[in-house]
């Protein structure tokens, strides 16, 4: 019996050890998840990926086997190539800093990513060389568009279904430097959008060529072939307002790149139109798609980060490339998230109060669906019409109260669309350069520290542009306003929609 135990213990140890996982060599993946409770081996993975992503010793860089899921494998034949792209920097205006600087959730001062068209494989360095002019401005390379951190925010809670780190960030100190990365990805030029302007060369060697859509400029035949010859598992489609990070299974049913494009630029043309932001702007938006990011269906920044999972029936990847999708009501699908993901990127803080981060970003959402979709049929269940009534009798019956508007986005949106229904989209534009110009004037922002600063300023701002005293219609949804703004607003015409609160 103890000869027994003792043989099977030690076939057993030696088991678990056979499948025992560390962080160089365990593969996480939309099938092989790493568990949330997995906490000792998340740390490891999080501790091994943010070494590795910072070390500079290049030649003991190797590919990490989760790499091959996600991002992705570089095809078999590819072949490494050198390439002198010439990039041009154009510092952001002094006019317009005081305007972005309330631009909060675009990551306003995150570094300017400058494509290249080119792909890190997976352990394999690159060189890039500089000229010795461009040394002093602040230069770096990222390698992997992929930058959401899943060791924080909703993500440190989930399963992982990539590895938690996969971007490698480097600043040019040398005129030749060579990086590596386990996991690859597209290659990126930086500089910080403060940064002095600049123009030079910069040369890349061993990359791999990507795809890459530059609106006006790559022809029909450039476009077929780049995607006949493609070894990369990403690429990108760009234009001078917006770049989409998209994978190739995506890229090869693209077409027609100039009318997917064009749509785009309508989409984020259209959402600055409404903002009041000036274009062009200092730089382009930019949208990548991702396996798995730091929280949400999608979320905001720079860049806007989009969930597609098939394995969770996350399907964004379907829609953003193909117009067919792209264009037609979803209920509050892929289409909508991108346009609401764009108007967080467009909200500025001075008007956003407490309960509206996720209610003022759907102006953007709605003013795409009425301008460029044909109306709201559709748009998302939110703002149907029976969903739009339900929440409000059910709202006022139980007496208005601020803190229960602030919980309910669709329900705070209904105010503002009242508004808006009234008052129409001119009066939102009206309204948001007011803004702007306090913005110039201050740049400090004193005039919107507090939620009570920003109720009152939103009431007495949009009664001033829209020639009627809003306050007591905000008041009668619950929302404070102070003593002092309800008198110096009363001079003005009170307005209040039909049937409000509905009586039927």
């Amino acid at each position: 019996m103890i000869k027994h135990s003792t043989i099977t213990y030690a076939m057993l140890l030696i088991a678990m050890l056979s499948h025992a996982q560390d962080a160089a060599t365990v593969v996480i993946s939309p099938a092989q998840p790493l568990s949330a409770k997995n906490t000792d081996l998340r740390k490891q993975v999080f501790e091994w990926s943010k070494a590795q992503l910072s070390s500079d010793d290049y030649k003991h860089i190797k590919a990490h086997p989760s790499a091959d899921i996600f991002p992705g494998k570089v095809k078999e034949g590819a072949a490494a190539v050198t390439r002198t792209v010439r990039f041009t920097h154009d510092q952001i205006s002094e006019a317009l800093v005081p305007v972005v600087s309330r631009l909060n959730y675009s990551q306003p001062w995150r570094d300017n990513l400058y494509s290249t068209g080119l792909y890190a494989a997976p352990g394999a360095y690159i060189e890039v060389t500089i000229p010795k002019e461009l040394l002093d401005k602040g230069i770096g390379i990222q390698i992997g568009a992929h930058s959401d951190n899943l060791n924080q925010w909703v993500a440190g809670k989930e399963d992982w279904r990539r590895m938690p780190l996969i971007v490698r960030t480097q600043q040019l100190k040398a005129t030749t430097t060579k990086i590596a990365s386990p996991f690859g990805g597209l290659i990126y030029v930086t500089t910080a959008p403060k940064a002095a302007s600049w123009v030079g060369d910069v040369k890349i060697s061993r990359a791999i060529e990507a795809p890459l859509y530059r609106a006006g400029i790559t022809t029909p035949e450039e476009w077929k072939t780049q995607l006949q010859n493609n070894k990369a598992p990403w690429g990108e489609l760009a234009t001078g307002k917006v770049v989409l990070t998209i994978p190739d299974s995506i890229l090869q049913q693209v077409t027609d790149p100039a009318y997917v494009m064009k749509i785009w630029d309508l989409i984020i043309g259209g959402e600055a139109e409404l903002a009041q932001i000036p274009q062009p702007f200092y730089r382009p938006q930019r949208m990548v798609i991702d396996e798995h990011i730091g929280g949400g269906f999608m979320h905001s920044g720079y860049p806007v980060m989009i969930h597609h999972s098939p394995t969770r029936r996350l399907l964004s990847a379907d829609v953003i490339a193909n117009p067919l999708k792209l264009m037609v009501g979803s209920k509050g699908g892929a289409n909508w998230g991108f346009f609401h993901e764009i108007g967080h990127n467009m909200q500025n803080l001075d008007w956003v109060f407490g309960g509206t981060t996720e209610v003022s970003c759907n102006f953007f959402s709605l003013y795409m669906f009425d301008r460029l979709l044909g109306g709201r049929d559709d748009a998302h269940t939110g703002v149907s019409n029976k969903e739009t009534q339900d929440m409000m009798k059910k709202y006022f019956s139980e007496g208005a109260d601020y803190e229960k508007w602030k919980s309910s986005p669709f329900l705070g949106l209904i105010m503002f669309r009242q508004l808006q229904e009234a008052f129409g989209w001119e009066t939102f534009k009206k309204f948001f350069r007011e803004y702007q110009a306090l913005a110039a004037k201050d740049p400090d922002g004193a005039y919107a520290k507090t939620d009570v600063q920003k109720r009152d300023l939103w009431a007495s701002t949009f009664s001033r542009v829209s020639g009627r005293n809003v306050a007591p219609f905000f008041e009668k949804w619950g929302i404070p306003i102070s003593d002092a703004v309800e008198k110096e607003l009363s001079s003005l015409p009170e307005w209040m929609p039909y049937n409000f609160t509905p009586q039927q």
